[in-house]
């Protein structure tokens, strides 16, 4: 990536970042795109994709990968641990403590040199759980 391309902070990005903030819980790049588009409408896709690649280059967003091959967009780049839905693919922060590195013993990791921790839990979420609720009473 050429290096005019990560220190610009055009309008495009600006609202990327914007929508990555406000849409809360993890959002795809197609959620993005239909954010921005509704302020910037002649974007396309690949623009959003290309900017958010800079934004996670940056350090200013995260790359939070789901259980498929969907790619989640994180504002939140200090460390903490994610949940996602198996019904929806949502995915969304976890407010608990991370797990200290520092403290682990390297038995206990197959001797491997851990550099980060980030664990994913699996769950419903409120809305699926309610919609399948809703489908058992009927």
């Amino acid at each position: 990536m050429l290096e005019g391309q990560l220190r610009r902070n055009t309008r495009q990005k600006r609202v990327i970042l914007r929508s990555v903030e406000q849409l809360g819980c993890h959002p795809t790049a197609v959620q993005i795109y239909n954010t921005v588009r509704k302020v910037l409408p002649r974007t396309s896709l690949s623009t959003v994709y290309r900017n958010l690649g800079i934004l996670v280059d940056q350090g200013k967003i995260r790359a939070v990968k789901g259980a498929g091959s969907e790619i989640h967009y994180d504002h939140n780049t200090g460390a903490h641990n994610h949940i996602e839905c198996t019904v929806c693919g949502r995915v969304c922060d976890v407010h608990m403590d991370p797990v200290d590195i520092d403290t682990m013993n390297p038995e206990t990791v197959s001797n491997f040199i851990v550099m980060e921790v980030r664990m994913n839990i699996l769950g419903i979420c409120p809305e699926c759980a309610e919609q399948l609720e809703k489908e058992k009473l009927q």
